[in-house]
Parts: structure tokens; sequence; C-alpha cells
């Protein structure tokens, strides 16, 4: 499975790269290719119960689905402007 999830939300492009080594996830959106935003958060893997026992596609898949729910609710809630 790939690191990185892409997706498009309400007219904005959405990446969620995730790092395993480091735990880090970065999440940028763009607009017509240019970035309105862009972070980088730490995943906490006590989060989820047995994380490390999971196979790496099985984390991708949970750390995405943690890094782009914050993503999607902030573009409904207007933060990058229309």
């Amino acid at each position: 499975m790939s690191d990185n999830l892409q997706f498009e939300h309400e007219g904005l492009h959405v990446s969620v790269s995730y790092n395993p080594s480091t735990n880090r996830v970065k999440r940028t959106v763009t607009r017509a290719g240019t970035e309105v935003y862009s972070d980088e958060l730490n995943f906490d893997k006590s989060l989820v119960a047995s994380f490390d026992v999971m196979s790496a596609e099985e984390q991708a898949k949970i750390v995405h689905s943690w890094g782009a729910a914050g993503i999607k609710t902030r573009i409904e809630d207007g933060q990058f402007g229309s």
C-alpha cells in the first residue's frame, strides 16, 4: 500500500502522506495546483489498540483516515475559502 492518500473534496485536492518510520503525517490542500494549506502532525500510535502488531497496510489505512478526517472537517467548515 502507498504511504500517500490523494482525493478531491469540495473542489480541493487533498494529499495525506504518512511516514511510518517517524509517525509523521503531512497534509496538503491545493486548489487548481496552488497550495492553500499544509501542515505536519505526529500520529500517536497509542490511540489505536495493537497498532504495532498490525500490518503496514492496516496501519497506513488508519493513519490516512485519521489525517483525512481532520482536513475534510476543515474544508466543510469553510476554512480554506471557496
